[in-house]
């Protein structure tokens, strides 16, 4: 028997699959997307259950603390909600991606929300003014009017801008 050595040599362009076998898509990774809308839907819950404390408790609080403080906590409720839908809508981007459905539709709804979420909050800030927080709680007080409730304002659009920038890239991964 003669063997040809440069039938091995030989470059084909032909992929070699071998019968019997079966290319297996691979779930890719969700993890991040996972622990991110978890620790979204956590804040959030946290948020809220504070939010609710402190309103059944109103009376009590605004008598051991000051009659002058309003302690409004509507916008605070408004934004903790907006954070709970983009966790939810993270967790079903995660699920979705591992079920190797089309996500990029879901990345979409995802960017939309995060775009609604940096408007809303820049159109509170431009009506409140930047320690819209603290004027919400405690009024046109000395507390109320404190630089440090800058920081959540601060916080929660630098917070919506890296969601909008995060949104993008899952968009567009597809």
């Amino acid at each position: 028997m003669k063997v040809n050595i440069e039938d091995y040599y030989k470059r084909t362009n032909q992929n070699v699959v071998p019968k019997g076998f079966k290319k297996v898509k691979k779930a890719p990774f969700t993890l991040a997307e996972m622990l991110y809308g978890t620790f979204n839907i956590v804040v959030s819950v946290i948020f809220i259950l504070f939010i609710i404390i402190m309103n059944i408790a109103k009376p009590i609080i605004s008598n051991l603390i000051n009659q002058n403080f309003p302690l409004e906590t509507r916008l605070i409720f408004f934004l903790s909600i907006l954070i709970l839908i983009i966790g939810i809508l993270f967790e079903i981007y995660a699920i979705e991606r591992a079920r190797l459905h089309k996500c990029s539709v879901i990345g979409a709804i995802i960017f939309s929300f995060s775009l609604f979420m940096t408007f809303s909050i820049t159109y509170i800030i431009v009506k409140y003014s930047l320690n819209w927080a603290g004027i919400q709680l405690f009024g046109q007080t000395q507390i109320g009017l404190n630089k440090w409730f800058y920081l959540p304002s601060i916080a929660y659009i630098g917070y919506s801008i890296f969601n909008v920038c995060y949104s993008f890239v899952l968009m567009n991964s597809q």
